[in-house]
């Protein structure tokens, strides 16, 4: 196991020697130019208390909106599925986060295993077989843990800048310790293919290595799009129209709108050429102001295009509405975060 996580280590220093700048928002600059000091493997084991996975996590809240939310959530799927894929470990030490029996219950987990369970839902009403999954912009491997529990028989490739890489390989490997995993460091060129990637169960590459001839079953992107500069986003989606298999699905989530990269990120903006049809579309289960969109790709009956003017739609709407988007939106930048620490200090 030591050995394991040497390669998390070797891979990381590779990666900020070998950094392509240019995938790096603005957003990502800003979120860990004062966090590079806890970049030491042994702030690893608390990266959830730490900060380290400030802007990749979603905060715990109170111990009442954390049983609100289960309970939510256990109305919507079957309690049973919600269970088995909540965490039995603690990896990264996350704090005063509840418990059933010998589950953790934190909101985070609890999002994404409604994203997963989204994605399952259109797999099988299609009866798509899975061998190739792709995550763009994992963080630190929170939903990744889920898809590796719900398509057991696939590989899982996960693409991310070298800083959430470095916590979800730490993360994926606590988890998985009997898995196959390929790292950057493990890599000999800039690319991958079928060869490279046989007899690997996981693969954790940065933002820049190449996918060459791989076809990709299901793309997944969660709330990650919406804080990259566009030129990024339009090379994702090109990587993913070109290597998305037949019949395969991509499922995205991000904000309606997001401007932490200095300018808008919208979401009905994102180019998806008309080769898509729309499987899922409705707004993010406790996040009203993010979209969760399903598409499956589709040479002959394409429906994409009309789906992206509802959205919009649905964006202005929100745009309006009274909320803390909206005031993030219309105060300076110093005045709405000095508003935000007085409220999350008096209402933890």
């Amino acid at each position: 196991m030591k050995s394991k996580f040497q390669r998390i280590v070797q891979s990381f220093k590779k990666a900020q020697k070998k950094y392509n700048k240019s995938f790096k928002s603005d957003h990502w600059e800003k979120g860990y130019k004062k966090r590079l000091e806890f970049l030491k493997f042994k702030n690893l084991k608390n990266f959830r208390n730490n900060s380290l996975s400030f802007g990749l996590d979603t905060r715990v809240g109170s111990l009442k909106r954390q049983e609100l939310l289960y309970e939510e959530i256990k109305m919507k799927h079957n309690y049973d599925f919600i269970k088995n894929n909540l965490p039995t470990k603690n990896v990264g030490n996350l704090k005063d986060c509840l418990k059933d029996e010998d589950k953790f219950v934190d909101p985070n987990s609890l999002f994404h295993i409604d994203c997963t369970k989204e994605i399952l839902d259109c797999v099988i009403k299609k009866k798509i077989k899975v061998r190739n999954i792709c995550e763009i912009g994992a963080g630190f491997g929170s939903m990744s843990r889920l898809l590796v529990n719900s398509f057991t028989n696939s590989k899982l490739i996960i693409i991310d800048l070298p800083e959430a890489n470095y916590l979800c390989s730490y993360f994926l490997l606590k988890h998985f310790p009997n898995k196959n995993f390929l790292l950057y460091d493990d890599l000999r060129y800039e690319f991958v293919n079928q060869e490279i990637i046989k007899n690997s169960d996981i693969i954790i590459l940065p933002a820049w290595i190449e996918l060459d001839n791989l076809e990709i079953d299901i793309f997944a992107n969660v709330r990650s799009f919406m804080e990259m500069d566009l030129h990024i986003i339009k090379n994702y989606f090109n990587k993913i129209q070109s290597l998305i298999s037949k019949n395969g699905i991509f499922l995205n989530i991000n904000r309606y709108d997001k401007r932490t990269v200095g300018y808008p990120i919208k979401f009905d903006n994102y180019p998806y050429d008309e080769n898509w049809s729309v499987l899922v579309s409705k707004p993010t289960w406790t996040a009203p102001n993010t979209h969760t969109l399903i598409t499956q790709r589709n040479f002959t009956n394409s429906n994409i295009f009309q789906e992206l003017k509802k959205i919009r739609y649905l964006r202005m709407i929100n745009y309006f509405k009274i909320n803390k988007y909206l005031m993030k939106n219309i105060l300076p930048q110093k005045v709405f975060l000095f508003l935000q620490k007085i409220k999350h200090k008096f209402f933890k």
